[in-house]
């Protein structure tokens, strides 16, 4: 199975460092591990020119790793996002999924192409002040990119990680991703 793991903190020490030891200790699976802290990535333009390939065309730096990031995505059979809430996430992790959300909604509007991400096996997992946080914005918003029939009120896709109250049953995030590790 291969799993890609989005490491959404822009720091590269602390939790993030910790969580990546955790991850990279899980010898069950091929895993892949993409840090927003080491990643260039600029913000959508809105544009509206992805629409016509599925491809962000947005006129970025040669040090853009959008498209890197994307086709590491769709080759991936689970997609698992950790991240910190900043307020509200960290501005990489944010670019991502605006360059992301752009590519699904221009290319659905004129139907030329498929959303890449549909269907995929996706986990997020939010942290912050030591405890597990509500991922349901960012369950929401991931919405978009897999499904037709998505809401931004309810979380109506099947997520690896569907907790109801993490905290209650891990002591920390790090006890969290190894669980979820483990039951991939």
């Amino acid at each position: 199975m291969n799993i890609l793991v989005i490491l959404g903190s822009q720091k590269i020490n602390g939790k993030t460092l910790e969580i990546e030891k955790i991850i990279k200790h899980n010898k069950n699976h091929n895993i892949d591990i993409i840090k927003m802290s080491e990643i260039k990535i600029e913000g959508c333009i809105a544009c509206e020119k992805c629409g016509s390939n599925g491809k962000c065309i947005l006129p970025v730096s040669k040090n853009d790793m959008f498209e890197y990031i994307f086709s590491k995505m769709k080759i991936s059979d689970i997609i698992l996002i950790i991240t910190p809430i900043y307020s509200p996430y960290p501005s990489r992790l944010v670019a991502l999924m605006e360059r992301l959300l752009s590519i699904s909604f221009f290319g659905y509007i004129i139907g030329k192409h498929e959303r890449p991400l549909k269907n995929k096996k996706v986990g997020i997992i939010c942290y912050g002040n030591n405890k597990i946080e509500d991922e349901k914005q960012l369950k929401l918003l991931f919405q978009k990119y897999l499904m037709d029939n998505y809401s931004f009120t309810e979380i109506n896709y099947e997520y690896i990680n569907n907790e109801i109250n993490p905290n209650a049953k891990y002591k920390n995030v790090y006890e969290y991703v190894e669980d979820i590790l483990n039951k991939i």
